[in-house]
């Protein structure tokens, strides 16, 4: 390969990297805790069972609400007594308006719930936004099309680094120098780390891309592709919804039963009415079955015949085969959220994500790390500063990813503490994460890398023991692996702080 060629891809990779690379590592350091994140929720909020309702798997509450609401249209969603909720719960979800939950009372009249169960107040939520936002203080919506791009811009840099790393691979690749070359150090780690995780960081890129930009993707369908629009394409194109009249719907606890005779192996999780005009509905169950791809982050969908309880469009059912473009996508939201494998999956995926936090602040360390070099000492002549951009990116690096990893487990153990006493909990954690975040960065570039290395360092190990602390003095349910996460990460951060003090590095940030 010719020289100019490496050159050239170097660079590329070199200031891709230096653009995305800070959000990028907030986005996979967060990335990591959302494979906890139902066990961060019920660690957080631990469900109370209401002592007022009826516990009969949804049937009387559906019965009631829809004899209530004749007219009703939209979607109704009832969920079924699990894990995160004691009793079902069902909720009238109309576009533009805030759901409206409620329960059925010990009275048998339906009552609006003083809070809405558990789907989008919660600590592991916050945690998920924060990952799809890349750590943006901006609304979701804003974020996502930024991402995509980043993304984007990420799998160009994959391929670029592959590029620049031919000429040497097999005999650089496992050879890891741990030494007083601190270039030729992080260099080793960063490329192993790449190389052997390529394929992961493959998939999340594509996989963020497609996410990030599927809006624009889809008008762009819907403008120049489908002459009658997309909608009307996927309309004419789905399996029609059997026409049942209301009298002849079964109960929620019957199709329950059904869907699961006919799939052992799916759990369901809620059933969703779409209503029509004219009295006409379909039945949608969501379920998980982690043996196989799902289509969404989580879970499945079953369509059903809500007259006989018989699933008639298995499209989005897991496992089950249906069209070309329906397969790639529920590939991948599987291959991006691990919903597949079980634990064993999540697990591999938690320690991939701070893996590839790791490859992004490495990546980071090596451009300022030669930056440095050319700037120090020669050895006759007077020390040289390091260039403004050089510093200011030495400092961003240090405060962003410490800033990261110290107010995410903080902002998780002061939520333990006080979910129960605090009414909008995202606020919360919205409060504390940023104020954190912020403060570690303004820290970092007013002290300078240095000098502040070492107290963020020992900061970092600080606010990630929080979380044992607080799992051992507040015992609670789903918090011994994430206690056991955090306590790691606190052992490593407090390693770094000493080693740092230790050997007095100069000129270029802790790690």
């Amino acid at each position: 390969m010719k020289a100019q060629t490496v050159k050239d891809y170097l660079a590329v990779h070199t200031w891709v990297g230096i653009l995305c690379g800070l959000v990028l590592y907030v986005a996979f350091y967060a990335g990591a805790f959302s494979m906890l994140e139902a066990e961060i929720t019920r660690w957080t909020q631990p469900p109370a069972p209401a002592s007022t309702a009826v516990s009969d798997d949804g049937d009387a509450l559906a019965a009631a609400f829809l004899a209530a609401n004749p007219d009703a249209k939209g979607r109704v969603r009832l969920l079924w007594p699990g894990a995160d909720n004691a009793q079902p719960a069902l909720a009238l979800l109309e576009r533009g308006k805030d759901p409206m939950w409620w329960q059925l009372g010990s009275d048998g009249q339906l009552h609006r719930m003083g809070s809405m169960p558990r789907e989008d107040d919660t600590s592991g939520n916050f945690v998920d936004y924060l990952h799809r936002k890349g750590g943006l203080p901006i609304p979701l919506e804003v974020a996502e099309p930024i991402i995509g791009l980043v993304s984007l811009a990420y799998g160009l840099a994959l391929v670029s680094g592959i590029v620049v790393l031919l000429p040497s691979l097999v005999k650089d690749l496992f050879y890891l120098r741990l030494g007083a070359n601190l270039k030729r150090m992080w260099l080793d780690v960063h490329n192993l780390l790449g190389v052997a995780s390529l394929p992961f960081h493959l998939v999340i890129a594509l996989s963020a891309a497609v996410f990030g930009l599927h809006d624009i993707v889809y008008l762009a369908q819907d403008k120049f592709i489908y002459q009658d629009g997309l909608r009307a394409t996927v309309a004419r194109e789905s399996v029609p919804p059997p026409k049942v009249a209301r009298a002849d719907w079964l109960p929620p606890s019957e199709i329950r039963r059904r869907v699961q005779e006919q799939t052992p192996h799916f759990q369901p999780l809620a059933l969703n009415y779409v209503l029509q005009p004219g009295g006409g509905a379909t039945a949608v169950v969501n379920g998980s079955d982690e043996r196989h791809f799902q289509r969404a982050s989580r879970y499945g969908l079953a369509f059903v015949n809500l007259g006989t309880g018989e699933i008639y469009d298995r499209t989005y059912l897991p496992g089950a085969s249906g069209y070309a473009s329906t397969a790639l996508l529920s590939s991948l939201f599987a291959l991006h959220f691990g919903s597949f494998g079980g634990d064993t999956v999540r697990i591999l995926y938690l320690l991939l994500g701070l893996s590839g936090a790791l490859l992004f602040y490495t990546g980071n360390l090596l451009w300022i790390e030669t930056r440095t070099k050319r700037a120090r000492k020669p050895q006759d002549g007077p020390a040289l500063e390091r260039p403004r951009h050089v510093r200011i990116v030495s400092a961003l690096t240090l405060g962003v990813c410490l800033g990261c990893a110290a107010a995410l487990p903080a902002t998780l153990a002061l939520a333990h503490w006080l979910a129960p006493r605090v009414g909008d909990l995202d606020a919360l954690h919205q409060g504390v994460y940023y104020t954190l975040f912020g403060a570690c960065i303004a820290w970092a570039i007013w002290r300078g890398t240095d000098r502040a290395a070492p107290g963020l360092l020992w900061f970092t190990a600080a606010c990630n023991a929080l979380v044992p602390l607080a799992a051992v003095l507040r015992p609670g349910p789903d918090g011994v692996l994430l206690g056991a996460v955090c306590a790691l990460l606190a052992l490593f951060f407090a390693w770094l702080g000493w080693r740092q003090r230790r050997q007095g590095l100069q000129g270029y940030p802790a790690a």
